[in-house]
């Protein structure tokens, strides 16, 4: 269960890294493109999922 956690908490950390580098700062330019505001969603429940993952015991 530990290398399961271990590569959650990687993933966690990149998408995490992606939405705050990436997608963000483009939402504040474009804050009505579509494909945005649907990405910002999709990884936003990615990201909830994997914060839930890396929290569960045994």
């Amino acid at each position: 269960m530990a290398y399961e956690r271990a590569i959650f908490t990687t993933e966690l950390h990149r998408i995490t890294n992606v939405i705050h580098g990436i997608i963000a700062p483009h939402a504040k330019r474009e804050p009505t493109d579509e494909w945005v505001r649907l990405v910002l969603e999709q990884l936003g429940g990615a990201k909830a999922t994997l914060e839930v993952l890396t929290r569960m015991e045994r």
